[in-house]
Parts: structure tokens; C-alpha cells; sequence
């Protein structure tokens, strides 16, 4: 997850003019913009933190989505086979027993 937010983060300052983006600095770019700096960087944090909320809920709902769908695997091939599926265990992070390497 915080690589998500590290991400989202980096590519809002690129596409602000921030880090990354030729011959501005954040300073001067404000200025040019014609914002107030004292609002600006408020604006700026609580736009980044709106875009986490938003982030952790589509992660949220994509993990549900995904949880309800092996669920309905299950159940198919229980239906179709008649002996419950197995299933490998789920450690407390919520992934499968299997190490990745």
C-alpha cells in the first residue's frame, strides 16, 4: 500500500510542476500560477489525501471482488463434483500459505 501511495504522490508532483518537471521548482511555480503559497500547499495535501481515500477504496472493493469471486469457484466445484474444494490456507495478510520467491 504505501508503494501505492508513494506512487500516486510522485505522479501528482510530476504533473504539477513540482519534482521532476524542466526548468520549474515548486516555489516558483505557484507564482507563476498566480496562487497564494499559503493555501496552496493545504489544497495540494488534502488533494493527495483524497486521492489515497480513494485509492484504499477501489483496493478495498477490488479485494472483495476478488474474495466473492473464489467463493463462487468453490461453490461451482463443489456443486459440480460433490466434495468440498480444497483450498490453501490463508495467512493473516490475506494471501494464500505460498511464499513468493
Amino acid at each position: 500500500m504505501k508503494a501505492m501511495t508513494l506512487g500516486v504522490l510522485l505522479m501528482h508532483m510530476t504533473s504539477a510542476g513540482g519534482a521532476g518537471a524542466e526548468e520549474k521548482r515548486a516555489g516558483k511555480h505557484v507564482q507563476d500560477a498566480g496562487g497564494d503559497e499559503k493555501g496552496g500547499v493545504t489544497k495540494e495535501v488534502s488533494s493527495l489525501k483524497g486521492e489515497i481515500t480513494s485509492l484504499k477504496e477501489e483496493f478495498r472493493v477490488a479485494r472483495e471482488k476478488q474474495r466473492l469471486a473464489a467463493e463462487e469457484k468453490k461453490r461451482l466445484e463443489e456443486a459440480r463434483y460433490g466434495v468440498p474444494a480444497k483450498t490453501p490456507p490463508v495467512t493473516a495478510s490475506g494471501g494464500t500459505g505460498a511464499t513468493a520467491r
